[in-house]
């Protein structure tokens, strides 16, 4: 901020394009103002030497000199006119330009992008000051609406976990003495009919137990508790795929690393939400759900050969284009200090990126 203070109280005579302005054009238009009263003392000169005196008299005539020296006006505003746009090119569009791209990386959360100096004319230097205050008010309003939503998300976790360890104590092992008394019910009776309607029963129930397990699974992930990160993602592939028309392939890349336990969560949460994106809307036939552990970075992906969508153009834009799950992942993403990015093409499928910095070795 300061840097860019004192660059805008720098006086506008000693920016570049005026310099430009006294060291060519002025000096140019001297110049040509030379030649002019040199040609036409020449002019005269030449006359007079070799034609007669009426002759020389017609010759030297002031407007017929004027005409020769009158295509010479026209230079100087030529020059100043090129003058003039290299002037808007360099000091007007193009810092404009490199703003537009700040401001669009800071739609994005990229806070640091628009503090570089964009240069040009004071007042897109005053307009890039402004747009750097603003972005340090919303990103004070963002630090402390995330502290919310992590309370937020904390509590649904929570709850997720009470619904979880409720239908797992107390609905699951119903259904359990349920099948087995089903199962001795079996055995007491005779007729046809009723072995029928109680082995139905029976299928039923087993199918019921199996949902439901399924679904304490999905509320709590308790390979990712017992496991980790890697293994929990291997076998959220493995559920997808089983209960999907969709075939999901699972890559590792690299040194596995057990990650802290919010970290982890998170990133589980992230896949799970880009594969049920894939599964309601994408209408793809292959997924892949790929893991990279870098030295410096880890990087989660998920990619589609779906029928793709329009990319919102900022995060602001999820909510009122309908993207909720897309918006609840990049909040996943940014409490945890990492940065989602979203490629998708209508006709070529999506690909959903995680990116975070490595933990210290």
């Amino acid at each position: 901020m300061k840097n860019n203070e004192q660059f805008m109280r720098v006086p506008f005579w000693r920016s570049l394009t005026l310099r430009m302005f006294a060291m060519i054009i002025v000096p140019v238009t001297l110049l040509l103002m030379v030649i002019a009263v040199g040609s036409i003392a020449i002019h005269q000169q030449t006359m007079r030497t070799h034609l007669p005196e009426e002759a020389w008299k017609t010759a030297t005539d002031p407007a017929l000199e004027l005409t020769l020296v009158a295509p010479l006006v026209l230079i100087p505003p030529l020059l100043f006119s090129v003058a003039a746009l290299w002037f808007a090119t360099k000091q007007i569009i193009q810092p404009l330009q490199r703003l537009e791209s700040k401001a669009a990386a800071l739609a994005w959360g990229d806070f640091n992008a628009i503090k570089e100096p964009v240069g040009g004319i004071s007042e897109v230097q005053h307009l890039q000051m402004e747009l750097t205050e603003m972005s340090r008010k919303v990103r004070a309003a963002q630090e402390g609406l995330r502290g919310y939503i992590g309370a937020i998300t904390s509590a649904q976790e929570e709850e997720r976990l009470r619904l979880a360890r409720e239908l797992h104590d107390d609905t699951i092992q119903s259904i359990i003495a349920f099948k087995q008394r089903v199962q001795l019910a079996q055995r007491s009776v005779k007729d046809q009919a009723s072995i029928h309607t109680l082995s139905e029963l029976e299928n039923l129930s087993e199918q019921t137990i199996q949902d439901l397990r399924r679904m304490t699974r999905a509320l709590r992930p308790i390979y990712l508790e017992d496991l980790g990160l890697v293994t929990a993602l291997e076998m959220l592939a493995r559920e997808t795929s089983e209960s999907n028309p969709l075939i999901v392939n699972f890559q590792k890349s690299g040194k596995e690393q057990r990650l802290s336990r919010d970290v982890e969560l998170a990133l589980y949460r992230i896949a799970q939400q880009a594969l049920n994106n894939v599964v309601r809307h994408s209408q793809a036939k292959h997924a892949d759900l790929h893991i990279i552990f870098g030295n410096k970075e880890i990087k989660l992906e998920v990619s589609d050969d779906g029928v793709g969508f329009q990319m919102p153009k900022s995060p602001t834009d999820f909510a009122p284009s309908g993207h909720y799950g897309l918006l609840g992942m990049h909040e996943r993403a940014e409490l945890i200090g990492a940065r989602l990015e979203v490629e998708s093409t209508q006709g070529k499928g999506t690909r959903l990126r995680v990116v975070m910095r490595a933990a210290p070795s």
